[in-house]
Protein backbone atom coordinates (compact mmCIF):
# COMPACT_ATOMS: atom_id res chain seq x y z
CA UNK A 1 0.00 0.00 0.00
CA UNK A 2 1.73 3.31 -0.98
CA UNK A 3 0.76 6.74 -1.49
CA UNK A 4 2.60 9.28 -4.03
CA UNK A 5 3.79 12.68 -3.35
CA UNK A 6 5.67 13.80 -6.70
CA UNK A 7 7.24 17.17 -7.45
CA UNK A 8 6.45 19.30 -9.97
CA UNK A 9 7.71 18.72 -13.49
CA UNK A 10 10.42 21.00 -13.93
CA UNK A 11 11.98 20.34 -17.04
CA UNK A 12 15.16 17.78 -17.30
CA UNK A 13 16.46 18.54 -13.60
CA UNK A 14 18.18 15.64 -12.13
CA UNK A 15 15.63 13.42 -10.38
CA UNK A 16 15.85 12.52 -6.68
CA UNK A 17 13.02 10.01 -5.42
CA UNK A 18 13.19 9.74 -1.79
CA UNK A 19 11.06 6.60 0.26
CA UNK A 20 8.92 7.09 4.08
CA UNK A 21 8.17 3.75 5.40
CA UNK A 22 5.93 3.62 7.63
CA UNK A 23 4.25 0.40 9.49
CA UNK A 24 0.68 0.14 9.09
CA UNK A 25 0.12 -0.92 12.92
CA UNK A 26 0.69 2.74 13.56
CA UNK A 27 -2.22 4.73 15.62
CA UNK A 28 -3.81 7.29 13.83
CA UNK A 29 -2.03 10.20 15.31
CA UNK A 30 1.37 8.71 15.12
CA UNK A 31 0.68 8.19 11.25
CA UNK A 32 -0.99 12.03 10.97
CA UNK A 33 2.15 13.16 12.50
CA UNK A 34 4.40 10.72 10.33
CA UNK A 35 2.64 12.29 7.53
CA UNK A 36 3.04 15.92 8.26
CA UNK A 37 6.92 14.53 8.75
CA UNK A 38 6.95 13.75 5.11
CA UNK A 39 5.17 16.73 3.81
CA UNK A 40 7.75 19.00 5.60
CA UNK A 41 10.88 17.28 4.60
CA UNK A 42 9.23 17.23 0.84
CA UNK A 43 8.85 20.92 1.25
CA UNK A 44 12.16 21.87 2.89
CA UNK A 45 13.61 19.66 -0.08
CA UNK A 46 12.10 20.93 -2.98
CA UNK A 47 12.47 25.21 -1.52
CA UNK A 48 16.72 24.17 -0.39
CA UNK A 49 17.20 22.65 -3.52
CA UNK A 50 15.06 23.42 -6.30
CA UNK A 51 18.25 22.51 -9.43
CA UNK A 52 16.20 18.91 -8.78
CA UNK A 53 13.18 17.26 -9.50
CA UNK A 54 11.98 15.22 -6.21
CA UNK A 55 9.76 12.15 -6.34
CA UNK A 56 8.31 11.42 -2.72
CA UNK A 57 6.52 8.36 -2.01
CA UNK A 58 4.91 7.19 1.15
CA UNK A 59 5.32 3.73 1.78
CA UNK A 60 2.74 1.69 4.08
CA UNK A 61 3.14 -1.56 4.82
CA UNK A 62 1.64 -4.80 7.06
CA UNK A 63 4.90 -6.94 7.04
CA UNK A 64 6.91 -4.34 9.06
CA UNK A 65 9.20 -6.36 11.65
CA UNK A 66 7.73 -6.71 14.63
CA UNK A 67 10.41 -7.83 17.26
CA UNK A 68 10.22 -5.68 20.62
CA UNK A 69 12.52 -3.40 20.75
CA UNK A 70 12.97 -3.13 17.13
CA UNK A 71 16.34 -4.07 15.44
CA UNK A 72 17.81 -1.19 13.62
CA UNK A 73 20.09 -3.90 11.10
CA UNK A 74 16.70 -5.55 10.46
CA UNK A 75 15.15 -2.27 9.62
CA UNK A 76 17.82 -1.34 6.93
CA UNK A 77 18.14 -4.57 5.65
CA UNK A 78 13.78 -4.77 5.19
CA UNK A 79 14.18 -0.91 3.65
CA UNK A 80 17.15 -1.76 1.32
CA UNK A 81 15.12 -4.26 -0.14
CA UNK A 82 11.74 -2.12 -0.59
CA UNK A 83 13.95 0.69 -1.91
CA UNK A 84 15.52 -1.31 -4.47
CA UNK A 85 11.71 -2.90 -5.17
CA UNK A 86 10.02 0.51 -5.65
CA UNK A 87 13.16 2.32 -7.15
CA UNK A 88 13.81 4.61 -5.09
CA UNK A 89 17.15 6.36 -4.06
CA UNK A 90 17.04 7.08 -0.55
CA UNK A 91 14.61 5.47 2.38
CA UNK A 92 13.99 6.50 5.45
CA UNK A 93 11.99 3.74 7.99
CA UNK A 94 10.19 5.44 10.36
CA UNK A 95 8.42 4.20 13.83
CA UNK A 96 6.76 5.24 17.02
CA UNK A 97 8.69 1.90 18.74
CA UNK A 98 12.47 1.82 20.23
CA UNK A 99 15.30 1.25 18.76
CA UNK A 100 18.03 -1.85 19.84
CA UNK A 101 21.59 -0.13 20.63
CA UNK A 102 24.48 -1.88 19.77
CA UNK A 103 27.10 0.63 20.08
CA UNK A 104 25.51 3.61 22.05
CA UNK A 105 23.61 3.14 25.43
CA UNK A 106 20.49 4.93 23.80
CA UNK A 107 20.14 5.04 19.90
CA UNK A 108 17.32 7.46 18.01
CA UNK A 109 18.50 6.78 14.33
CA UNK A 110 20.63 4.69 12.44
CA UNK A 111 21.76 6.20 8.64
CA UNK A 112 23.48 3.54 6.20
CA UNK A 113 25.44 5.07 3.25
CA UNK A 114 25.83 1.72 2.07
CA UNK A 115 22.37 0.75 1.97
CA UNK A 116 21.00 4.42 1.31
CA UNK A 117 18.87 3.72 3.95
CA UNK A 118 18.05 5.29 7.79
CA UNK A 119 16.02 4.41 10.19
CA UNK A 120 14.49 6.63 12.90
CA UNK A 121 12.44 6.16 15.75
CA UNK A 122 10.07 8.57 17.49
CA UNK A 123 9.99 7.31 20.74
CA UNK A 124 12.33 9.80 22.94
CA UNK A 125 11.32 12.88 20.86
CA UNK A 126 7.88 11.63 22.10
CA UNK A 127 8.18 11.84 25.13
CA UNK A 128 8.38 15.63 25.49
CA UNK A 129 5.35 17.40 26.39
CA UNK A 130 5.12 20.21 24.43
CA UNK A 131 4.22 19.16 21.18
CA UNK A 132 5.85 21.78 19.00
CA UNK A 133 9.00 20.69 20.48
CA UNK A 134 8.42 16.77 19.12
CA UNK A 135 7.75 18.45 15.90
CA UNK A 136 11.20 19.98 15.64
CA UNK A 137 13.00 16.92 17.46
CA UNK A 138 11.92 14.55 15.03
CA UNK A 139 12.65 16.81 11.86
CA UNK A 140 15.59 17.59 12.59
CA UNK A 141 16.42 13.95 13.73
CA UNK A 142 15.40 13.35 10.36
CA UNK A 143 17.75 15.96 8.61
CA UNK A 144 20.61 14.50 10.56
CA UNK A 145 19.76 10.70 9.38
CA UNK A 146 19.21 12.08 5.60
CA UNK A 147 22.65 14.59 5.81
CA UNK A 148 24.59 11.26 7.16
CA UNK A 149 22.84 9.63 3.94
CA UNK A 150 24.15 12.32 1.86
CA UNK A 151 27.60 12.19 2.79
CA UNK A 152 28.03 14.77 5.69
CA UNK A 153 29.97 14.16 8.76
CA UNK A 154 29.08 15.87 11.87
CA UNK A 155 29.50 19.86 12.96
CA UNK A 156 28.79 22.09 15.79
CA UNK A 157 27.05 24.50 14.18
CA UNK A 158 24.95 22.82 11.95
CA UNK A 159 21.65 19.74 12.56
CA UNK A 160 24.50 17.56 11.89
CA UNK A 161 25.56 18.34 15.41
CA UNK A 162 25.81 14.54 17.47
CA UNK A 163 23.06 14.40 20.51
CA UNK A 164 22.34 12.04 22.93
CA UNK A 165 18.44 12.92 23.44
CA UNK A 166 16.62 14.90 20.77
CA UNK A 167 14.21 18.11 22.13
CA UNK A 168 13.84 20.40 19.47
CA UNK A 169 17.02 22.41 20.54
CA UNK A 170 18.69 24.53 17.91
CA UNK A 171 20.28 23.97 15.45
CA UNK A 172 17.65 22.57 13.28
CA UNK A 173 19.09 23.21 9.56
CA UNK A 174 22.01 22.11 7.48
CA UNK A 175 24.78 25.39 6.77
CA UNK A 176 25.31 26.91 3.41
CA UNK A 177 28.57 24.71 2.63
CA UNK A 178 26.57 21.70 3.67
CA UNK A 179 23.68 22.24 1.44
CA UNK A 180 26.66 22.70 -1.57
CA UNK A 181 28.18 19.34 -0.47
CA UNK A 182 24.77 17.80 -0.82
CA UNK A 183 24.32 19.34 -4.28
CA UNK A 184 27.11 17.98 -5.13
CA UNK A 185 26.44 14.30 -3.94
CA UNK A 186 23.37 13.83 -5.33
CA UNK A 187 24.26 15.20 -8.27
CA UNK A 188 26.06 11.80 -9.00
CA UNK A 189 23.28 9.90 -7.29
CA UNK A 190 20.55 11.66 -9.67
CA UNK A 191 22.12 10.18 -12.65
CA UNK A 192 19.86 7.47 -14.66
CA UNK A 193 20.69 3.74 -13.20
CA UNK A 194 23.07 1.55 -15.03
CA UNK A 195 19.92 -0.90 -16.46
CA UNK A 196 17.54 1.85 -16.91
CA UNK A 197 19.87 3.24 -20.03
CA UNK A 198 19.89 0.30 -22.14
CA UNK A 199 23.46 -0.71 -21.73
CA UNK A 200 23.47 -2.65 -18.98
CA UNK A 201 25.77 -5.95 -19.79
CA UNK A 202 23.47 -9.31 -19.54
CA UNK A 203 26.33 -10.73 -17.44
CA UNK A 204 26.76 -10.34 -13.82
CA UNK A 205 30.77 -10.00 -13.74
CA UNK A 206 30.50 -7.28 -16.63
CA UNK A 207 27.22 -6.03 -14.87
CA UNK A 208 29.67 -5.25 -11.54
CA UNK A 209 32.35 -4.32 -14.04
CA UNK A 210 30.12 -1.48 -15.46
CA UNK A 211 29.51 -0.23 -12.09
CA UNK A 212 32.84 -0.06 -10.89
CA UNK A 213 33.81 1.84 -14.15
CA UNK A 214 30.73 4.16 -14.17
CA UNK A 215 30.69 4.94 -10.40
CA UNK A 216 34.38 4.46 -9.29
CA UNK A 217 34.97 7.75 -7.52
CA UNK A 218 31.72 7.94 -5.56
CA UNK A 219 32.05 4.03 -4.64
CA UNK A 220 35.67 5.04 -3.39
CA UNK A 221 34.42 8.23 -1.66
CA UNK A 222 31.42 5.66 0.32
CA UNK A 223 33.67 3.68 1.24
CA UNK A 224 36.33 6.21 2.84
CA UNK A 225 33.16 7.49 4.52
CA UNK A 226 32.31 4.32 6.25
CA UNK A 227 35.75 5.12 8.75
CA UNK A 228 36.95 1.14 8.06
CA UNK A 229 39.57 1.73 10.61
CA UNK A 230 36.95 1.19 13.27
CA UNK A 231 35.89 -1.95 12.96
CA UNK A 232 38.28 -3.87 15.41
CA UNK A 233 37.40 -1.78 18.00
CA UNK A 234 33.88 -3.34 18.42
CA UNK A 235 34.87 -6.80 17.33
CA UNK A 236 35.72 -8.09 20.43
CA UNK A 237 36.84 -12.04 19.11
CA UNK A 238 38.11 -11.03 15.93
CA UNK A 239 40.49 -8.71 18.15
CA UNK A 240 41.27 -11.57 20.22
CA UNK A 241 41.81 -14.06 18.22
CA UNK A 242 44.44 -11.75 16.08
CA UNK A 243 46.15 -10.82 19.20
CA UNK A 244 46.37 -14.46 20.83
CA UNK A 245 48.03 -15.65 17.52
CA UNK A 246 50.75 -12.32 17.29
CA UNK A 247 51.79 -13.11 20.66
CA UNK A 248 52.74 -16.87 20.18
CA UNK A 249 54.21 -16.17 16.43
CA UNK A 250 56.53 -13.73 18.31
CA UNK A 251 57.51 -16.66 21.34
CA UNK A 252 58.01 -19.11 18.37
CA UNK A 253 60.97 -19.61 16.99
CA UNK A 254 59.90 -21.36 13.98
CA UNK A 255 57.68 -18.23 12.99
CA UNK A 256 61.36 -16.17 13.02
CA UNK A 257 63.21 -19.19 11.32
CA UNK A 258 60.24 -18.79 8.40
CA UNK A 259 60.49 -14.93 8.19
CA UNK A 260 63.71 -15.08 7.48
CA UNK A 261 63.72 -17.71 4.81
CA UNK A 262 60.75 -15.67 2.90
CA UNK A 263 62.33 -12.85 0.29
CA UNK A 264 60.72 -9.85 1.06
CA UNK A 265 59.15 -9.84 -2.82
CA UNK A 266 57.45 -13.03 -1.88
CA UNK A 267 56.42 -11.94 1.10
CA UNK A 268 54.91 -8.72 -0.56
CA UNK A 269 53.06 -11.20 -3.02
CA UNK A 270 51.77 -13.47 -0.11
CA UNK A 271 50.68 -10.26 1.71
CA UNK A 272 48.19 -9.30 -0.78
CA UNK A 273 47.17 -12.33 -1.32
CA UNK A 274 46.31 -13.15 2.02
CA UNK A 275 44.78 -9.64 2.41
CA UNK A 276 42.12 -10.47 -0.21
CA UNK A 277 41.55 -13.92 1.14
CA UNK A 278 41.02 -12.58 4.54
CA UNK A 279 38.00 -10.50 3.08
CA UNK A 280 36.85 -13.42 1.06
CA UNK A 281 36.50 -15.08 4.14
CA UNK A 282 34.84 -12.96 6.05
CA UNK A 283 32.10 -11.50 3.16
CA UNK A 284 31.45 -15.01 2.40
CA UNK A 285 31.59 -16.61 5.38
CA UNK A 286 29.32 -14.33 7.39
CA UNK A 287 26.45 -14.29 4.43
CA UNK A 288 27.43 -10.53 3.78
CA UNK A 289 26.98 -11.45 0.24
CA UNK A 290 23.02 -11.44 0.96
CA UNK A 291 22.90 -7.76 1.70
CA UNK A 292 21.53 -5.32 -1.53
CA UNK A 293 19.64 -8.65 -2.32
CA UNK A 294 17.35 -8.14 -5.86
CA UNK A 295 15.41 -10.55 -7.92
CA UNK A 296 17.76 -9.10 -11.08
CA UNK A 297 20.66 -7.16 -11.71
CA UNK A 298 20.50 -3.50 -10.86
CA UNK A 299 22.50 -0.91 -10.05
CA UNK A 300 22.00 -0.07 -6.85
CA UNK A 301 22.08 -3.57 -5.58
CA UNK A 302 25.42 -3.78 -7.08
CA UNK A 303 27.01 -0.64 -5.81
CA UNK A 304 25.39 -1.71 -2.28
CA UNK A 305 27.94 -5.23 -2.17
CA UNK A 306 30.71 -3.58 -3.81
CA UNK A 307 30.89 -0.90 -1.31
CA UNK A 308 30.17 -3.75 1.53
CA UNK A 309 33.10 -5.71 0.06
CA UNK A 310 35.38 -2.65 -0.46
CA UNK A 311 34.73 -1.10 3.11
CA UNK A 312 35.70 -4.93 4.66
CA UNK A 313 39.09 -4.87 2.43
CA UNK A 314 40.15 -1.48 3.49
CA UNK A 315 39.22 -2.61 6.85
CA UNK A 316 41.58 -5.21 6.49
CA UNK A 317 44.69 -3.36 5.07
CA UNK A 318 44.15 -0.76 7.76
CA UNK A 319 44.11 -3.90 10.32
CA UNK A 320 47.39 -5.22 9.30
CA UNK A 321 48.47 -1.36 9.39
CA UNK A 322 47.99 -1.49 12.83
CA UNK A 323 49.51 -5.07 13.39
CA UNK A 324 52.57 -3.89 11.48
CA UNK A 325 52.95 -0.45 13.66
CA UNK A 326 52.58 -2.87 16.99
CA UNK A 327 54.77 -5.50 15.43
CA UNK A 328 57.61 -2.94 14.47
CA UNK A 329 57.78 -1.25 17.98
CA UNK A 330 57.44 -4.48 19.87
CA UNK A 331 60.93 -5.95 17.88
CA UNK A 332 62.26 -2.88 18.39
CA UNK A 333 62.05 -3.69 22.39
CA UNK A 334 62.77 -6.74 22.13
CA UNK A 335 66.81 -7.57 22.73
CA UNK A 336 68.08 -7.92 18.73
CA UNK A 337 70.35 -10.75 19.48
CA UNK A 338 67.87 -12.85 20.83
CA UNK A 339 65.41 -12.04 17.79
CA UNK A 340 68.19 -12.92 15.53
CA UNK A 341 69.38 -16.09 16.76
CA UNK A 342 65.90 -17.32 16.54
CA UNK A 343 65.57 -16.30 12.93
CA UNK A 344 69.24 -17.91 12.17
CA UNK A 345 70.73 -14.18 11.80
CA UNK A 346 73.40 -14.62 14.57
CA UNK A 347 75.73 -11.89 14.02
CA UNK A 348 73.51 -10.21 11.23
CA UNK A 349 71.67 -6.92 11.35
CA UNK A 350 67.89 -7.86 11.89
CA UNK A 351 65.65 -6.67 9.22
CA UNK A 352 63.18 -5.28 11.40
CA UNK A 353 60.57 -3.94 8.78
CA UNK A 354 60.77 -7.57 6.83
CA UNK A 355 59.99 -9.42 10.32
CA UNK A 356 57.38 -7.04 10.86
CA UNK A 357 55.16 -7.69 7.73
CA UNK A 358 55.75 -11.04 8.16
CA UNK A 359 53.96 -11.05 12.25
CA UNK A 360 51.32 -8.25 10.77
CA UNK A 361 50.34 -11.04 7.65
CA UNK A 362 49.88 -13.92 10.07
CA UNK A 363 48.10 -11.74 12.19
CA UNK A 364 45.33 -10.96 9.16
CA UNK A 365 44.95 -14.81 8.70
CA UNK A 366 44.02 -14.82 12.36
CA UNK A 367 41.85 -12.53 12.16
CA UNK A 368 39.91 -13.66 9.65
CA UNK A 369 38.98 -17.05 11.75
CA UNK A 370 38.54 -14.31 14.35
CA UNK A 371 35.83 -12.42 11.82
CA UNK A 372 34.07 -15.76 11.32
CA UNK A 373 33.52 -16.19 14.86
CA UNK A 374 31.23 -13.25 15.32
CA UNK A 375 28.12 -12.99 15.47
CA UNK A 376 26.90 -12.21 11.76
CA UNK A 377 24.32 -9.69 13.35
CA UNK A 378 27.47 -7.52 14.69
CA UNK A 379 29.81 -7.85 11.88
CA UNK A 380 26.40 -6.53 9.91
CA UNK A 381 26.01 -3.77 12.05
CA UNK A 382 29.47 -2.48 12.24
CA UNK A 383 30.06 -2.61 8.10
CA UNK A 384 26.72 -0.92 7.37
CA UNK A 385 25.80 1.69 10.39
CA UNK A 386 27.32 5.06 9.48
CA UNK A 387 26.41 5.36 12.96
CA UNK A 388 24.52 5.46 15.75
CA UNK A 389 22.62 8.91 16.68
Amino acid sequence: MTENHDSKDIGNHPQVAVGFLVDTGESREIQLRLQWLQDTICRDLERDFPEFSWSFRLILRRDFPRERPLDPLVLLEFGSELKIEYRLDFLLVLTSMPLMARFDQTVNGVPSNMLETGVVSLARPLENLEPERVDRAILALCRHVLGHLWGLDHDEQSVMRPRESWTGDEPLQWSAEEKEQIRTYLKDIADPRLEETGQAAATAWRFYGQVLRREWLSLARDIILFRSWRMVLHLGRFTAATAVSVIFLFLSAEAWELGAAIRSAWLDLILVAVLLLATLSIYFGQNLQEVGRADRMMEQAARSRIVLFGTLLVGMVSFWINLFLVSLGIIFLLPENVLAGWAGLAGQPLPMVHFSKLMATFGILASSLGGNLEEEHDLKAVLIYTEET
